[in-house]
């Protein structure tokens, strides 16, 4: 969590530095919280704190246990299998719809943001959430490019565990070459108007965390998991 100090933050502003916090797991799955701690770190008085401790509540961030205390949700490893599910069916046909229309705009797009990526592989960022969205960005430019940005947004508001999933794999085990290999190959699949290519990548892709932390998720980081 930050150690910075924030003056006059309303409960939007909280909720938002918060869900951040939790989303890059600078609070991590598990960890206790307390309004009275995030109301001093805030340099606010409660009431704001407790409607941003609803509102994430409500959000699946944060469970409010009575007469116990407020703790960070564990991850879900059926739901985030789901959601996996989810978005290899969805984004696997919005890729394909814009094979018709795929023109210089997008391939240069998503050339930058290989770029951008490319940077951060060979000089690692400190912080790997910087990673995180220069990755998701990259996606979210082909469903722009697509006319659903948002079917985007919703997507995201469905991956409560599966975006921190995603956090936990790049900071557990930093696997950023072998993620960009997969965008350069998706690029060509696009590129190539290749539908085929397009499903294999897409399942290597999205599988890839599971597979890569599987061990982990059996031991030393099981305490993260429901």
């Amino acid at each position: 969590m930050s150690n910075q100090q924030f003056k006059s933050m309303n409960s939007d502003e909280i909720y938002l530095a918060l869900k951040e916090d939790i989303i890059n797991l600078k609070l991590y799955p598990g960890q206790l919280i307390s309004e009275n701690e995030i109301a001093t770190l805030y340099n606010v008085s409660r009431t704001p704190v407790k409607t941003a401790f609803i509102r994430l509540s409500s959000e699946k961030f944060i469970e409010i246990v009575p007469q116990k205390g407020t703790y960070v949700t564990l991850l879900d490893m059926e739901y985030i299998k789901e959601t996996i599910y989810m978005r290899k069916v969805i984004e696997c046909t919005v890729i394909k719809d814009v094979f018709e229309n795929v023109n210089d705009e997008l391939l240069n797009k998503l050339s930058q943001n290989l770029r951008q990526q490319k940077a951060i592989v060979e000089s690692p960022v400190e912080d790997p959430s910087e990673y995180y969205k220069v990755d998701n960005l990259f996606h979210s430019t082909i469903f722009d490019f697509a006319g659903k940005t948002r079917l985007w947004a919703i997507l995201q508001e469905f991956q409560v565990y599966y975006t921190r999933f995603r956090m936990l794999d790049i900071v557990a085990v930093g696997h950023f070459d072998g993620v960009y290999e997969e965008h350069i190959a998706l690029f060509e699949a696009i590129k190539n108007r290749d539908k085929e290519k397009v499903d294999e990548i897409m399942n290597i892709h999205l599988q890839g965390n599971i597979d890569r932390l599987e061990d982990k998720i059996h031991n030393e980081l099981s305490h993260y998991f429901i």
